[in-house]
Formats: structure tokens, sequence, C-alpha cells
């Protein structure tokens, strides 16, 4: 269970000539899923992260993320305020040409602590690890305009307390699905927006700069 941030993972071109380059990225996502502990759980949170990023060869990229979640509830309970943490490596594992689109892969480590009402009426912290790999397949179009699909499966423990005793579960779907769209637009900036309908549901919109 880790906020989404969009595709920070892909190169300033897909089709080998990107040269080396730093990115650094502002996204706002939420997301909304089940968590399965004794008994199931709805988790919807709101979050604002900054992620810092670098492609050191055309297909090897690394980021690191950080934010602060804004909005959110675990079972209609309102959510007090958290963060997170997360770590990827992304591999552009085939370039795109003329006639056909590029492949990205990618592997992540995320945590998620949130403060939030439990069934106790009492604030507690729910904490999450997220470990997930996802697929990208997209394609590039006038030079400026990437259009993708993705898939990415994941999980981690997820730590709560109901009935006034703490509990160990984890996502019900272990995957998520849908369709990204990024923008190049001049002076090195980028606009993404990702709408995963598909088992763990997420939006996600950000800006990103090359440098």
């Amino acid at each position: 269970m880790s906020p989404p941030v969009g595709p920070t993972g892909l190169p300033e071109n897909c089709d080998g000539s990107s040269p080396p380059s730093w990115q650094v990225t502002s996204a706002v996502a939420t997301m909304a899923t089940t968590i399965v502990f004794d008994a199931d759980v709805s988790v919807r949170e709101t979050v604002v992260t900054a992620t810092l990023g670098k492609f050191a060869t055309p297909r090897v990229g690394w980021s690191i993320t950080a934010g602060g979640v804004v909005d959110g509830s675990i079972d209609d309970r309102p959510v007090r305020g958290g963060g997170t943490v997360a770590g990827a490596l992304t591999w552009l594992a085939v370039y795109e040409r003329d006639r056909r689109p590029f492949v990205s892969a990618s592997f992540s480590l995320g945590a998620l602590v949130l403060r939030a009402v439990a069934d106790d009426d009492s604030s507690r912290t729910l904490s999450a690890w997220d470990v997930r790999a996802g697929a990208m397949v997209g394609k590039t179009f006038a030079g400026a305009v990437v259009p993708y699909a993705a898939v990415r499966v994941f999980g981690g423990p997820v730590f709560w307390r109901l009935g006034g005793k703490g509990v160990v579960g984890g996502d019900r779907y272990h995957v998520t699905a849908g369709l990204g769209l990024v923008l190049r637009l001049p002076a090195r900036l980028s606009v993404s927006l990702e709408g995963m309908p598909l088992g763990e549901r997420s939006a996600a919109g950000a800006i990103g700069w090359r440098f």
C-alpha cells in the first residue's frame, strides 16, 4: 500500500537517445483500496509528493520520493496526517522505434505511516511496507505526447488496530492497472496524468523538470 506518484521513471526520450539527466517532480495523488485484516477495512488517502531521480544511462534510472498525507480516511474515519517515503529503480527494457512501442520495467520499495481514528475512537497509527514491480508499454507521438498502459503487482504488511488489539493485514488486490499520458513541454518540462481503475484504484497528476 503505497501512494502513486505517476510515471517518474521514464527517460527524456524512449528511443535510446537520452543523455544522462536528473529530474525533479512534484505530484498530487489519491488512492483507494481495501485492506484485509480480521475484517475488511477501506482505506483512502491523498498525498503530495516530491521526487528526485536520475537516469544514469538511456536505460537505467533511480528515484527517491517523500511526501505528506493531506487527506484520507480509514473505514470512513478521518486521517489526521502522515507521511510516505519510497525508492525506485527503472529499466527501459525495449527502445521504441517508428513502428514499435517502448517497454519499461520498475521495482520499488516504500513505507507509509498514517494517524487516524480507529474503531475504539482513539487516534492510532497505521503503518505499511510496500514492495512492487511494474511494466509500462507506450509510444511517443509528435515527439511530445506519450500515452501508455501500465500494470503493477505489489505486496507488503499493513499494521493497524481493530477491537483494541494490534492486527496485521494486506491489500485485497495486490495488483493495479490502467492508463497514463505524458506531455513533454518546452524548457525540459513535462506534465503527467495517470488513472489506475483496476485493483488498487488511484489517480495522479505530476509536473517534472529535467536538468
